[in-house]
């Protein structure tokens, strides 16, 4: 199956409301062809698929595939009667990645995964690429500020998009190039141990060397470290790797490190505003594959990248407050975002949480206290969900809260709700000046920040 196929077809997709769904129906619609979708609920990329005139039902239904000639559904769906109802009448059903290889058949693919910062480093290797002439099309997993939403369309040849391991869609795809950031304890509800990933990932990066993909490894990472083939390039701190990070300066503004290389011309001078340890990484990934194609980097390309929404997205700010947003929602994410927080020079800073999903809290359960205890003024909301429930004998917010007061004699607050926070926040910003505000997770805190930012920001002086 191609585009060309698709063409002469009515498409539907099946959670067309998430990050990566909204963009590969945008993808579809750019190329004529007449895409509707379905989701649960409204949110702010339902705005921009109405933007294009894609027609997004809310409410998943059997009717809403009548008349339809294949469907796309994204791996987040579950016993949906669309799906049901599309097997019984054998309309054609299939995956995200199926849909994800349509679009990149034949075409020069740049593929980014890992468990952490795959959304920047495909948000800013795009735009340097696309400032460089290139124009790539961009898939990524989150908003890009330089382009308003999340994907760039263009007729071009290069394709850069965000492979997304959550569901196993990377090990499906055949890049060109392909950058492995880092290999974590994430997304086992679905590989269900962290040695069946790591074997997934070996497997595939063997089979791509075999056909002559190159491919770029965090040779920091202690598994991909352990990964040596003749296409593989590695960089990072340790002076084992091809591309050496040297002479890291980190500031509330910047970072700033020079890229020393047997292989390559030395980069001296890199300079990005991303913040953070972390994402010195995600910047060396992308200079790495910008050296093999053989493109010149300048620092201002480096700088005129807006950054992506939900990476230390500034909101704004209320009084002397200011309230910063972020999408932080694992304990490594949490740690290096403590990291960047710690970076600010406000005197009081409040980093305020919202765990994601029963299963990943009691998991990493032990991780999530290690990672808080080092938090500024720690405030947890109650998990979110995400369909999950909270099973028997499974450990809530509220557990965490305590466990960790026990631990070291902290003062971590628990909060119920989000009338309470935004209490606290009134309350907090009239009694001391320069606070700082982190709030982060991957569930409906960015839309309880703004709603809260949004109803003060006026009224409040």
């Amino acid at each position: 199956m191609d585009i060309n196929f698709l063409k002469s077809k009515s498409v539907h997709v099946i959670g067309i409301n998430g990050i990566g769904m909204s963009a590969l129906a945008i993808f579809l619609h750019n190329k004529n062809i007449k895409v509707t979708g379905s989701d649960i609920s409204v949110n702010n990329n339902t705005k921009i698929l109405n933007k294009y005139g894609i027609k997004v039902i809310i409410g998943h239904k059997k009717e809403n595939i009548i008349n339809k000639d294949v469907i796309f559904y994204s791996s987040a769906i579950k016993n949906n009667p669309e799906v049901l109802h599309a097997r019984k009448l054998k309309i054609p059903l299939f995956s995200r990645a199926k849909l994800l290889q349509i679009i990149c058949k034949n075409k020069f693919l740049i593929a980014v995964s890992g468990s952490h910062g795959k959304t920047t480093t495909t948000s800013l290797l795009g735009h340097i690429l696309d400032k460089k002439g290139l124009n790539p099309i961009i898939i990524s997993g989150g908003i890009m500020k330089n382009y308003g939403q999340n994907i760039h369309l263009t007729d071009s040849e290069f394709v850069v998009v965000e492979a997304d391991e959550s569901d196993g869609t990377v090990f499906n795809l055949r890049p060109n190039f392909l950058i492995y950031l880092n290999v974590d304890s994430e997304h086992l509800d679905y590989y269900k141990t962290l040695s069946n990933l790591e074997n997934k990932v070996s497997s595939y990066i063997k089979k791509l060397n075999k056909n002559n993909t190159k491919i770029f490894l965090n040779g920091d990472d202690s598994f991909l470290n352990n990964i040596n083939y003749k296409n593989v390039i590695k960089f990072g701190f340790h002076l084992t790797n091809k591309l050496i990070i040297k002479n890291l300066k980190l500031t509330d503004k910047n970072l700033k490190f020079d890229l020393i290389s047997k292989s390559y011309e030395n980069i001296n001078n890199v300079c990005s505003n991303l913040l953070g340890n972390h994402n010195a990484y995600n910047v060396a990934a992308v200079c790495c594959v910008l050296n093999e194609l053989g493109i010149n980097l300048k620092s201002r390309d480096l700088m005129s990248f807006q950054g992506v929404e939900r990476r230390m997205n500034i909101i704004g700010s209320i009084r002397s407050s200011l309230f910063i947003d972020d999408y932080a929602h694992h304990p490594v994410e949490i740690d290096k975002l403590i990291s960047v927080v710690k970076l600010f020079p406000q005197k009081n800073k409040f980093l305020i949480i919202e765990p994601h999903r029963y299963s990943r809290l009691n998991l990493l359960y032990n991780d999530y206290i290690r990672v808080l205890l080092s938090a500024p003024n720690l405030i947890v909301l109650e998990t979110y969900s995400a369909g999950e429930f909270l099973k028997k004998n499974w450990k809530n917010s509220k557990n965490l809260v305590n466990d960790i007061n026990i631990t070291k004699n902290k003062k971590a607050m628990y909060v119920n709700s989000y009338e309470e926070l935004f209490n606290f926040f009134d309350e907090n910003s009239t009694k001391f000046k320069d606070n700082l505000f982190i709030c982060a997770g991957a569930g409906t805190i960015s839309k309880e920040l703004k709603t809260y930012y949004e109803s003060r920001k006026y009224r409040i002086k």
